[in-house]
């Protein structure tokens, strides 16, 4: 029974790492896209810095509202990254409580 629990416990880890892994990436790649989407309409994604920290606020559903995409295809695209910050904090969830039990 022990090494059942070990080996759940040991899956759930790696799965628990990898779900952040993914989400790193998604970080990553979702402000690199609104940096070179936004970059020459909107002021306030001058920097790479300033769309990583858009994605961070986006993605972990904080949502300050100081820095908004204006165009269109911006829009969109936060659109997408929001409902993936949403569905990367469910995912994770699950996985914590079956390495916690």
């Amino acid at each position: 029974m022990r090494r059942i629990c070990r080996k759940r416990r040991l899956r759930s880890t790696e799965e628990l790492v990898t779900a952040w892994y993914i989400g790193f990436l998604v970080l990553i790649f979702s402000s690199f896209l609104v940096y070179l989407v936004e970059n020459k309409f909107n002021k306030e994604f001058a920097t790479y810095a300033d769309a990583l920290w858009w994605g961070t606020i986006t993605l972990t559903t904080i949502g300050y509202g100081d820095k908004i995409p204006k165009t269109w295809t911006g829009r969109m695209l936060s659109a997408g990254f929001a409902l993936l910050g949403i569905s990367f904090f469910a995912l994770p969830a699950p996985l914590t409580f079956t390495y916690l039990i």
